[in-house]
């Protein structure tokens, strides 16, 4: 059985737009500490407030992933008409995706 792990595709762009001004991925995380390094660096690339990373709450997150899967957990961080979106992947689609690049 393999160590559960969080699989995610990023993107950023305008809200509500169809395609996304960039996307990154897949990425996938071992730990926790991980993850939120990986949010903080993409909130600081993006130039988005440090401060969207408490809508996380990445302990529940985490916890929820753990249980349940990225595949399900994903979630968007808005700011002044953009968004930077995680869409959560299932080992089977982060594999393709991998493949992909």
């Amino acid at each position: 059985m393999s160590k559960k792990v969080a699989r995610y595709s990023v993107s950023y762009g305008l809200s509500g737009c169809y395609m996304p001004d960039s996307v990154s991925g897949p990425v996938e995380f071992a730990t926790r500490r991980e993850f939120a390094e990986y949010i903080r660096s993409e909130l600081d690339f993006y130039e988005m407030p440090a401060s969207l990373f408490r809508e996380v709450k990445l302990r529940k997150l985490w916890a929820f992933i753990r249980r349940n899967g990225a595949s399900v957990a994903h979630f968007s961080l808005d700011h002044k008409g953009y968004s930077l979106s995680f869409e959560g992947l299932t080992e089977e689609e982060f594999k393709q995706r991998e493949g992909a690049e």
